[in-house]
């Protein structure tokens, strides 16, 4: 849309009558999430509130299309990248996050790292590898469940802080392992922060390398547990032993738990535009949601 036509579009923004804004406000909302600096600008130069209240909710309408947009196409790339993934759902609620701080950040931890387990043959002596840099020299701590805030799922805020609730430390573990070629993922334990770990043990029976695993608890300084101490667990939930909840699942599931927290915490706050904007991006995740990018 070239300047002039905008310019003519937002002026009749405060027009009283109703159907006029509607109008607007739909041919507005259809523009890319570039223009927001420019309605931004607009904005400033007014002061009229209606003119202003109205502008503002066809900024938010332009990104909340964007990172829908974008939460589509990360559903359906093959890598989810898990880090890029809560970084989509910080952005919903941050127009102005800067997304490069938060790769600057895990890519210096994933460096600092690389070269500690680059001659390690095992999994699990890279995984203690992992435990000592994230928690014992960059110190990074979670939330006890009792620390009410607004942004112990927020990634860019959790590693600046280097503490956050239970939901975005296991992302952030399991980020950082997946950019370190180890393979943790979570399970499908339901609503489980537990993390599994390939532990390429070798079948004797077999040429093929028996898949087994191992599994990390990201809240407790990435403690080891074993399918036993797994199964305990189980137990403990109350649920049956089905063989499936000891195996891995895809990063949607990790990234499903974080927006399902994050409208927890923001409707206990009463911040139902939050709520609804993270509503919007859980019914992009949910499996049985079969969205594809247009």
């Amino acid at each position: 849309m070239d300047e002039e036509k905008l310019r003519a579009l937002i002026s009749l923004l405060d027009d009283s009558d109703p159907n006029v804004y509607i109008n607007i406000s739909k041919e507005l909302s259809k523009l890319s999430a570039t223009n927001i600096p420019k309605l931004e600008d607009i904005w400033l130069e007014s002061d009229n509130p209606v003119f202003q209240k109205r502008l503002e909710n066809i900024i938010d309408e332009i990104h909340h299309n964007s990172i829908i947009k974008e939460l589509i196409k990360w559903k359906n790339s093959p890598k989810q990248d898990l880090i890029d993934g809560a970084i989509l759902i910080n952005r919903s609620i941050n127009y102005h996050l800067t997304t490069c701080n938060v790769k600057t950040t895990i890519n210096r931890v994933v460096d600092e790292i690389k070269p500690e387990i680059r001659e390690l043959e095992t999994n699990l002596e890279k995984i203690k590898i992992l435990n000592h840099f994230l928690y014992f020299i960059h110190n990074f701590m979670v939330m006890s469940p009792k620390e009410e805030t607004n942004w112990g799922g927020n990634i860019s805020t959790v590693l600046a802080q280097k503490k956050g609730n239970y939901i975005i430390t296991s992302i952030i573990y399991a980020g950082i392992a997946q950019a370190l070629k180890i393979p943790v993922t979570g399970i499908q334990l339901p609503n489980s922060i537990l993390l599994s770990c390939e532990s390429h043990a070798a079948d004797p029976d077999s040429k093929k390398t028996k898949r087994s695993y191992f599994y990390i608890n990201p809240i407790d300084n990435g403690a080891v547990l074993s399918a036993m101490q797994l199964e305990l667990v189980i137990k403990f939930k109350k649920l049956n032993n089905l063989a499936q909840y000891y195996k891995p699942c895809n990063n949607l599931n990790l990234i499903r738990l974080l927006i399902q927290n994050q409208i927890f915490t923001y409707g206990r706050q009463n911040n139902h535009k939050y709520v609804d904007i993270l509503k919007g991006l859980l019914n992009v995740i949910l499996p049985n949601n079969p969205k594809t990018e247009k």
